[in-house]
């Protein structure tokens, strides 16, 4: 001011000057914060593969992320399948020797808002019918052969009720109880052959059919367990059996089911993509002749955007034969499905392709085995909060 009044300047000059400063501070220009481009997964994105899925449709937990109660809802269909015999002649292989229908119907709700408590309940029901060819050289009299023509029908009716409880911000306990009830129904004509003629004169004809039913429940055990971005899936299944006797089991035994399943499943989590890697153990059911298995489990899931979602698995499994009547193999499973995704409703397509091979007994009676079978599955399914 000092300068100002040297210069001459009149008091009102003075005044005029000091009212208008030559930088205004609300001109200066401001830092620039850049939004993260990754937006962080919360832990309850973290808990249960993204996408709203049904959380009975896998054997992961899959709680939903919204308090409705929702309606799930799927059909499936098998569109083409085909089965080779080892030792093949013409007439034993068979294209679409499978059909199978599927309708799986189920509700889940969640009870609070402030965790992720729920309770699921599904039905489910698969009528799979087969008609395949195989044929037995005679042990007693190697000149001979039998062959057999067969149509099987089995119809399954599952129920499972299932709680979630959430323990914790990163780890679900989820105990289930399951009830099947197979109705199995087989018949068959067989014809008895001269191995140097294939003629059939003078040689023994004949049909037969049998009928049985199995029931049996059991309990499943899941837990989910989250650290950093790792997600842990275990799972266990006792071995089953059935709740009273039966008829026609050509294992000769009066229970069936499956054996033990115990599993593991890691996922490597991310904002948009997941990979997984399992392991599962299948034991031997000790009343039927079910094999030993092993199941390495590949999945992978990919979020485009939120209105779309694509999961991919992959099983590998290898078995081994406990006994001579028991056929080692090695699987397949290609499982392919893409999720349109709304507020309210969520459709799904997928497809299933199973490959089964079977390796060879050696010597027996049974060469002429099934050897390699093929199954190609279509399912269409929704959601929609009630």
């Amino acid at each position: 001011m000092g300068k100002m009044i040297k210069l001459g300047l009149s008091e009102s000059e003075i005044l005029e000057v000091c009212r208008n400063p030559t930088i205004k501070s609300e001109n200066k220009p401001k830092p620039v914060v850049e939004e993260p481009k990754i937006k962080p997964i919360k832990s309850s994105d973290k808990l249960g593969i993204r996408g709203n899925e049904g959380n009975l449709s896998t054997i992961f937990l899959n709680p939903p992320k919204v308090t409705d109660t929702r309606l799930y809802g799927r059909l499936g269909q098998v569109i083409y399948s085909s089965l080779y015999n080892n030792l093949t002649t013409a007439e034993l292989d068979t294209v679409n020797f499978a059909s199978q229908k599927d309708i799986f119907i189920g509700m889940d709700s969640r009870l609070f808002d402030d965790n992720l408590h729920y309770i699921s309940f599904v039905y489910s029901t698969s009528d799979r019918k087969y008609n395949f060819m195989t044929r037995y050289d005679s042990t007693e009299n190697p000149v001979y052969y039998n062959q057999y023509d067969y149509d099987s029908n089995n119809k399954y009716e599952n129920m499972t009720l299932e709680y979630i409880h959430h323990i914790s911000e990163t780890f679900l306990l989820g105990v289930s109880y399951n009830s099947t009830s197979l109705k199995k129904s087989i018949k068959y004509d067989f014809q008895w052959y001269d191995s140097n003629t294939n003629s059939t004169s003078g040689l023994n004809s004949g049909s037969g059919k049998y009928e049985s039913k199995h029931d049996y429940t059991y309990q499943m055990v899941r837990l989910q367990q989250v650290t950093d971005n790792l997600r842990f899936d275990f799972h266990y299944n006792p071995e089953v059996t059935s709740k009273e006797d039966y008829s026609g089991d050509y294992t000769g035994e009066s229970t069936t089911g499956f054996g033990r399943l115990l599993g593991l499943n890691v996922t490597k989590l991310d904002y948009n993509n997941d990979i997984s890697f399992g392991y599962y153990k299948v034991n031997e059911n000790t009343d039927t002749s079910d094999p030993e298995a092993v199941l390495y489990k590949f999945g992978y899931n990919f979020e485009s955007d939120p209105d779309l979602v694509f999961k991919g698995i992959i099983d590998y499994g290898i078995s081994d034969g406990i006994t001579d009547s028991v056929n080692p193999w090695k699987s397949i499973t290609i499982d392919g499905k893409v999720l349109f995704v709304s507020d309210l409703n969520t459709f799904s397509v997928n497809y299933i392709y199973i490959n089964e091979k079977y390796e060879d007994l050696g010597d027996s009676s049974d060469k002429y085995r099934i050897d390699e079978v093929f199954v190609n599955i279509i399912n269409l399914g929704f959601i929609t909060n009630l």
